[in-house]
């Protein structure tokens, strides 16, 4: 097969490309959505309870939300945050502490009721790529479900 028909080959069968940059200031919910769709999850935009955009979601049977930050009133927010809450008594501060002592990503606590919470920060003010904000999505996936069995151990 010569070089050229190897290339054809090889560009029909690429992935297409979907990594796109991303402007300095910041991401919208709708381009976070966007990447989510693309990834095959499920995003619902909505707004948090100060009015900042918010997407809803899920990874395996997980509910979690995207809350964004340093909106300042306008589209473009410079962070985001992954964030899940588990419905589940008997997790101490020591099983917490632990989390964070021993796990690089995702930052653990318990909220009022004593109901443990994860959270994974994304910085974007300067700018960043669809590709980037995709792959904090997938370590979020892992670090979410790897959660979700420290705290039923």
């Amino acid at each position: 097969m010569r070089w050229y028909h190897m290339t054809i080959l090889l560009l029909a069968l690429a992935p297409p490309a979907s990594a796109g940059p991303l402007p300095d200031g910041g991401v919208t919910a709708k381009e976070v959505a966007d990447v989510m769709t693309s990834k095959d999850f499920p995003a619902e935009i909505a707004t948090d309870k100060d009015g900042d955009p918010l997407v809803r979601s899920t990874v395996k049977d997980f509910k979690f939300g995207v809350f964004f930050y340093g909106c300042h009133g306008k589209p473009r927010c410079d962070s985001i945050q992954f964030s899940a809450g588990f419905s589940l008594k008997g997790v101490t501060p020591e099983k917490v502490a632990q989390w964070n002592r021993t796990k690089r990503f995702g930052r653990a606590w318990l909220d009022d009721q004593s109901d443990p919470w994860v959270e994974m920060d994304m910085d974007l003010e300067h700018g960043a790529t669809t590709e980037a904000v995709a792959n904090d999505l997938d370590r979020w996936v892992g670090v979410v479900t790897e959660f979700n069995k420290f705290i039923n151990k």
